[in-house]
Protein backbone atom coordinates (compact mmCIF):
# COMPACT_ATOMS: atom_id res chain seq x y z
CA UNK A 1 0.00 0.00 0.00
CA UNK A 2 1.48 2.98 -1.06
CA UNK A 3 1.37 5.82 1.93
CA UNK A 4 0.31 9.64 0.85
CA UNK A 5 3.60 11.92 1.25
CA UNK A 6 2.09 13.95 4.15
CA UNK A 7 0.73 11.14 5.69
CA UNK A 8 4.11 9.42 5.52
CA UNK A 9 6.22 12.70 6.83
CA UNK A 10 4.04 12.48 9.54
CA UNK A 11 4.59 9.29 10.54
CA UNK A 12 8.15 9.49 10.18
CA UNK A 13 8.33 12.67 12.53
CA UNK A 14 6.73 10.63 15.47
CA UNK A 15 8.85 7.98 15.12
CA UNK A 16 11.42 10.69 15.45
CA UNK A 17 9.84 12.82 17.91
CA UNK A 18 9.51 9.56 20.07
CA UNK A 19 13.24 8.71 19.65
CA UNK A 20 13.89 12.24 21.04
CA UNK A 21 12.19 11.16 24.03
CA UNK A 22 13.87 8.01 24.43
CA UNK A 23 17.29 9.87 24.59
CA UNK A 24 18.71 13.02 26.99
CA UNK A 25 21.88 14.93 27.50
CA UNK A 26 24.18 13.49 29.34
CA UNK A 27 26.81 16.10 31.48
CA UNK A 28 30.25 15.29 33.14
CA UNK A 29 30.25 14.07 36.65
CA UNK A 30 32.63 13.99 39.32
CA UNK A 31 32.19 13.24 43.11
CA UNK A 32 30.36 14.62 45.40
CA UNK A 33 33.68 14.97 48.14
CA UNK A 34 36.77 13.62 48.49
CA UNK A 35 37.83 9.81 49.27
CA UNK A 36 40.33 8.51 50.40
CA UNK A 37 41.93 4.67 50.91
CA UNK A 38 45.38 3.04 52.03
CA UNK A 39 47.24 0.16 50.38
CA UNK A 40 50.40 -1.23 48.54
CA UNK A 41 51.72 -0.73 45.34
CA UNK A 42 51.36 -4.05 43.10
CA UNK A 43 55.11 -3.34 41.50
CA UNK A 44 56.78 -1.59 44.16
CA UNK A 45 55.96 -2.81 47.11
CA UNK A 46 55.35 0.13 48.89
CA UNK A 47 52.81 1.69 51.31
CA UNK A 48 50.48 3.97 49.63
CA UNK A 49 47.98 6.83 50.58
CA UNK A 50 45.28 8.09 47.59
CA UNK A 51 42.78 10.62 47.37
CA UNK A 52 40.57 11.26 44.79
CA UNK A 53 39.21 14.68 44.89
CA UNK A 54 36.50 16.14 42.42
CA UNK A 55 37.77 18.71 39.99
CA UNK A 56 35.98 21.25 37.80
CA UNK A 57 34.34 20.95 34.22
CA UNK A 58 36.81 19.87 31.39
CA UNK A 59 39.74 19.49 33.75
CA UNK A 60 39.66 15.51 33.22
CA UNK A 61 41.57 13.06 35.19
CA UNK A 62 44.74 14.08 36.19
CA UNK A 63 47.51 12.66 38.89
CA UNK A 64 49.41 14.43 41.65
CA UNK A 65 52.47 12.81 43.40
CA UNK A 66 52.60 14.42 47.11
CA UNK A 67 56.27 13.18 47.81
CA UNK A 68 57.81 14.91 45.11
CA UNK A 69 58.33 18.78 46.01
CA UNK A 70 55.90 21.13 44.17
CA UNK A 71 53.52 18.32 43.92
CA UNK A 72 53.65 17.52 40.01
CA UNK A 73 51.03 16.68 38.26
CA UNK A 74 50.74 13.49 35.65
CA UNK A 75 47.69 13.79 33.02
CA UNK A 76 45.93 10.79 32.70
CA UNK A 77 46.04 10.79 28.96
CA UNK A 78 47.60 7.75 26.70
CA UNK A 79 50.34 10.21 24.85
CA UNK A 80 51.56 10.12 28.35
CA UNK A 81 52.25 6.67 28.65
CA UNK A 82 55.88 5.42 29.08
CA UNK A 83 55.58 2.04 29.92
CA UNK A 84 53.48 -0.96 29.53
CA UNK A 85 55.70 -3.51 30.76
CA UNK A 86 53.06 -5.54 33.57
CA UNK A 87 51.09 -2.46 33.78
CA UNK A 88 50.41 0.98 32.52
CA UNK A 89 52.74 3.54 33.71
CA UNK A 90 52.59 7.25 32.65
CA UNK A 91 54.95 10.33 33.12
CA UNK A 92 55.01 14.34 32.80
CA UNK A 93 57.59 15.90 30.55
CA UNK A 94 59.70 15.90 33.95
CA UNK A 95 59.99 12.21 33.71
CA UNK A 96 57.10 12.28 37.43
CA UNK A 97 55.81 8.52 36.94
CA UNK A 98 52.62 6.91 38.06
CA UNK A 99 52.33 3.22 38.04
CA UNK A 100 49.89 1.13 37.64
CA UNK A 101 47.24 3.08 36.52
CA UNK A 102 44.53 0.96 34.86
CA UNK A 103 42.57 -0.82 37.47
CA UNK A 104 41.77 2.82 38.69
CA UNK A 105 40.75 4.11 35.06
CA UNK A 106 38.90 1.19 34.31
CA UNK A 107 36.48 2.34 37.65
CA UNK A 108 36.36 5.23 36.32
CA UNK A 109 35.47 4.55 33.32
CA UNK A 110 32.88 2.33 34.50
CA UNK A 111 31.23 4.97 37.47
CA UNK A 112 31.39 7.15 34.43
CA UNK A 113 33.43 10.03 36.05
CA UNK A 114 34.70 12.75 33.64
CA UNK A 115 36.79 14.86 35.99
CA UNK A 116 38.71 13.75 39.05
CA UNK A 117 42.27 14.70 40.58
CA UNK A 118 44.30 11.62 42.33
CA UNK A 119 46.54 12.27 44.80
CA UNK A 120 48.82 9.79 45.80
CA UNK A 121 52.32 9.30 48.18
CA UNK A 122 54.16 7.73 46.26
CA UNK A 123 54.79 6.38 42.52
CA UNK A 124 52.26 4.18 42.35
CA UNK A 125 47.97 3.36 42.93
CA UNK A 126 47.64 0.94 45.62
CA UNK A 127 46.50 -2.31 44.16
CA UNK A 128 43.92 -2.97 46.52
CA UNK A 129 42.48 -6.60 45.83
CA UNK A 130 43.55 -6.50 42.44
CA UNK A 131 40.61 -5.29 40.81
CA UNK A 132 38.74 -2.29 40.21
CA UNK A 133 35.75 -3.27 43.11
CA UNK A 134 37.27 -1.42 45.85
CA UNK A 135 37.81 1.74 43.57
CA UNK A 136 34.26 1.62 42.15
CA UNK A 137 32.96 0.83 45.50
CA UNK A 138 34.52 4.05 46.71
CA UNK A 139 33.47 6.59 44.11
CA UNK A 140 29.95 4.84 45.17
CA UNK A 141 30.36 5.67 48.85
CA UNK A 142 30.28 9.26 48.27
CA UNK A 143 28.44 9.77 45.12
CA UNK A 144 28.36 11.56 41.64
CA UNK A 145 27.15 14.87 40.93
CA UNK A 146 26.33 16.19 37.62
CA UNK A 147 28.63 19.59 36.42
CA UNK A 148 27.37 22.61 34.01
CA UNK A 149 29.65 20.79 30.97
CA UNK A 150 27.97 18.33 28.18
CA UNK A 151 29.76 15.01 28.32
CA UNK A 152 30.95 13.93 24.98
CA UNK A 153 32.33 10.81 23.70
CA UNK A 154 34.73 9.56 20.92
CA UNK A 155 32.95 7.93 18.04
CA UNK A 156 35.17 5.70 15.75
CA UNK A 157 34.03 6.41 12.33
CA UNK A 158 36.70 3.61 10.56
CA UNK A 159 38.17 0.66 11.35
CA UNK A 160 41.61 0.97 13.16
CA UNK A 161 43.87 -2.58 13.59
CA UNK A 162 47.14 -3.38 15.06
CA UNK A 163 48.96 -6.69 15.50
CA UNK A 164 52.12 -7.78 16.55
CA UNK A 165 52.80 -11.80 16.08
CA UNK A 166 49.82 -13.62 17.28
CA UNK A 167 48.94 -10.66 19.01
CA UNK A 168 45.89 -8.54 17.70
CA UNK A 169 43.64 -5.90 18.62
CA UNK A 170 41.37 -3.77 16.71
CA UNK A 171 38.27 -0.92 16.83
CA UNK A 172 35.49 -1.09 14.37
CA UNK A 173 32.67 1.94 14.11
CA UNK A 174 29.40 1.01 16.19
CA UNK A 175 26.53 2.68 17.85
CA UNK A 176 27.72 1.36 21.27
CA UNK A 177 31.15 0.49 23.55
CA UNK A 178 32.05 -2.78 23.51
CA UNK A 179 35.30 -5.39 24.29
CA UNK A 180 35.24 -8.91 22.79
CA UNK A 181 38.07 -10.23 24.37
CA UNK A 182 40.02 -13.60 23.69
CA UNK A 183 42.52 -15.46 25.46
CA UNK A 184 45.31 -17.94 25.62
CA UNK A 185 47.55 -20.05 28.08
CA UNK A 186 49.57 -22.63 28.55
CA UNK A 187 48.09 -23.55 31.83
CA UNK A 188 45.96 -25.83 31.75
CA UNK A 189 43.29 -24.05 34.55
CA UNK A 190 43.03 -20.81 32.21
CA UNK A 191 43.87 -22.32 28.53
CA UNK A 192 41.50 -20.62 25.90
CA UNK A 193 38.69 -18.26 27.28
CA UNK A 194 36.80 -15.89 25.02
CA UNK A 195 34.32 -13.24 26.46
CA UNK A 196 32.12 -10.24 25.04
CA UNK A 197 30.71 -7.02 26.94
CA UNK A 198 28.48 -4.40 26.05
CA UNK A 199 29.13 -2.11 28.41
CA UNK A 200 25.75 -0.78 28.94
CA UNK A 201 23.40 -0.34 32.19
CA UNK A 202 25.81 -1.04 34.87
CA UNK A 203 28.03 -4.16 32.61
CA UNK A 204 31.33 -3.18 33.97
CA UNK A 205 29.95 -3.60 37.62
CA UNK A 206 28.04 -6.28 37.25
CA UNK A 207 30.29 -8.47 35.03
CA UNK A 208 33.86 -7.07 35.05
CA UNK A 209 35.00 -4.68 38.06
CA UNK A 210 35.64 -7.55 40.65
CA UNK A 211 37.52 -9.66 38.20
CA UNK A 212 41.16 -9.68 39.44
CA UNK A 213 44.79 -9.49 38.34
CA UNK A 214 46.79 -13.08 37.84
CA UNK A 215 50.35 -14.37 37.97
CA UNK A 216 52.06 -17.58 37.89
CA UNK A 217 53.78 -18.79 41.12
CA UNK A 218 57.08 -19.55 38.51
CA UNK A 219 57.36 -16.38 37.25
CA UNK A 220 57.33 -14.61 40.95
CA UNK A 221 60.46 -14.68 41.60
CA UNK A 222 62.15 -13.41 38.24
CA UNK A 223 59.63 -10.48 38.44
CA UNK A 224 60.81 -9.67 41.86
CA UNK A 225 64.60 -9.61 40.74
CA UNK A 226 63.10 -7.23 37.98
CA UNK A 227 62.04 -4.87 40.69
CA UNK A 228 58.23 -5.86 39.48
CA UNK A 229 55.59 -7.79 41.82
CA UNK A 230 57.31 -6.37 44.70
CA UNK A 231 54.15 -6.25 46.58
CA UNK A 232 52.21 -9.10 45.16
CA UNK A 233 50.65 -11.56 47.11
CA UNK A 234 47.50 -13.87 47.55
CA UNK A 235 45.78 -11.03 48.93
CA UNK A 236 45.74 -8.61 45.32
CA UNK A 237 46.18 -11.38 43.08
CA UNK A 238 45.51 -14.72 41.44
CA UNK A 239 48.49 -16.80 42.01
CA UNK A 240 48.31 -20.07 39.49
CA UNK A 241 50.65 -23.13 40.34
CA UNK A 242 50.52 -25.62 37.28
CA UNK A 243 46.77 -25.75 36.31
CA UNK A 244 45.77 -24.88 40.59
CA UNK A 245 44.63 -21.34 42.42
CA UNK A 246 46.46 -20.97 45.64
CA UNK A 247 43.54 -18.64 46.97
CA UNK A 248 42.06 -20.08 49.74
CA UNK A 249 38.62 -18.53 48.14
CA UNK A 250 39.55 -19.70 44.64
CA UNK A 251 38.23 -17.79 41.81
CA UNK A 252 35.15 -15.47 41.52
CA UNK A 253 34.36 -16.55 38.35
CA UNK A 254 35.42 -19.68 35.95
CA UNK A 255 36.41 -17.39 33.15
CA UNK A 256 37.82 -14.30 35.69
CA UNK A 257 41.06 -14.30 33.33
CA UNK A 258 39.43 -13.02 30.41
CA UNK A 259 37.63 -10.78 32.52
CA UNK A 260 40.33 -9.45 34.35
CA UNK A 261 42.04 -8.74 30.65
CA UNK A 262 38.89 -6.65 29.58
CA UNK A 263 39.44 -4.45 32.42
CA UNK A 264 42.82 -3.61 31.94
CA UNK A 265 41.41 -3.03 28.36
CA UNK A 266 39.03 -0.55 29.65
CA UNK A 267 41.47 1.18 31.88
CA UNK A 268 43.60 1.47 28.76
CA UNK A 269 41.25 2.95 26.80
CA UNK A 270 39.71 5.63 28.90
CA UNK A 271 43.07 6.80 28.48
CA UNK A 272 41.88 8.48 25.65
CA UNK A 273 39.98 11.36 27.66
CA UNK A 274 36.89 10.28 26.97
CA UNK A 275 34.21 7.35 26.10
CA UNK A 276 34.42 5.76 23.36
CA UNK A 277 32.23 4.74 20.75
CA UNK A 278 33.38 1.73 19.18
CA UNK A 279 33.57 -2.10 18.99
CA UNK A 280 36.60 -3.31 20.08
CA UNK A 281 37.87 -7.23 19.27
CA UNK A 282 41.25 -8.97 21.29
CA UNK A 283 43.30 -11.62 20.39
CA UNK A 284 45.97 -12.16 23.23
CA UNK A 285 46.27 -8.62 23.18
CA UNK A 286 47.77 -6.22 26.24
CA UNK A 287 48.80 -2.86 27.49
CA UNK A 288 51.29 -2.06 24.78
CA UNK A 289 48.98 -3.14 21.92
CA UNK A 290 46.19 -1.01 23.58
CA UNK A 291 48.05 2.08 23.70
CA UNK A 292 49.49 2.13 20.35
CA UNK A 293 45.79 1.27 19.36
CA UNK A 294 44.77 4.49 20.81
CA UNK A 295 47.37 6.22 19.32
CA UNK A 296 46.66 5.00 15.84
CA UNK A 297 43.08 6.17 15.99
CA UNK A 298 43.77 9.99 17.58
CA UNK A 299 46.70 10.41 15.69
CA UNK A 300 44.08 11.14 12.80
CA UNK A 301 41.43 13.37 12.65
CA UNK A 302 39.98 11.49 9.94
CA UNK A 303 39.80 7.76 12.07
CA UNK A 304 36.84 9.57 14.56
CA UNK A 305 34.62 12.45 15.54
CA UNK A 306 33.90 14.03 18.88
CA UNK A 307 30.08 14.05 19.18
CA UNK A 308 27.46 14.96 22.21
CA UNK A 309 26.87 11.91 24.65
CA UNK A 310 23.45 10.83 25.08
CA UNK A 311 21.52 8.89 27.37
CA UNK A 312 18.18 6.62 27.78
CA UNK A 313 15.78 8.27 29.28
CA UNK A 314 13.88 5.08 29.95
CA UNK A 315 12.18 2.50 27.52
CA UNK A 316 9.85 2.74 24.58
CA UNK A 317 6.75 1.72 27.11
CA UNK A 318 7.91 3.91 29.72
CA UNK A 319 7.79 7.09 27.81
CA UNK A 320 4.52 6.43 26.33
CA UNK A 321 3.08 5.81 29.46
CA UNK A 322 4.42 8.92 30.67
CA UNK A 323 2.83 10.67 27.19
CA UNK A 324 -0.49 9.48 28.65
CA UNK A 325 0.07 10.11 32.06
CA UNK A 326 0.91 13.83 30.94
CA UNK A 327 -2.38 14.04 28.78
CA UNK A 328 -4.90 12.67 31.71
CA UNK A 329 -3.13 15.56 33.76
CA UNK A 330 -3.99 18.11 30.90
CA UNK A 331 -7.78 16.65 30.72
CA UNK A 332 -8.24 16.82 34.90
CA UNK A 333 -6.97 20.31 34.49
Amino acid sequence: MLFPLKLLSCYISGKLTMLAKLMKSVYQKTLNVPVKCEGVGLHSGKLVEMHIKPAGPNTGIFFRRLDIPDNPIINASYDCVVDTKYGTTLANADGTHVQTVEHLMAAFMGTEIDNAEVILSSCEVPVMDGSSKSFVEMINSVGKKEQIARKKSIKVLRDICVSFEDKNISISPSDTFSINYHINFSDPLIGQQTYEVVFFNGAFKEQICSARTFGFLNEVKALQKSGLALGGSLENAIVLDNGKVLNPGGLRYKNEFVRHKILDCCGDMYLAGKSLIGSIEANCAGHELNNILLRRLLGDKKNYDIVETVGQVGTLEEVKTRERVDVEKIAIA
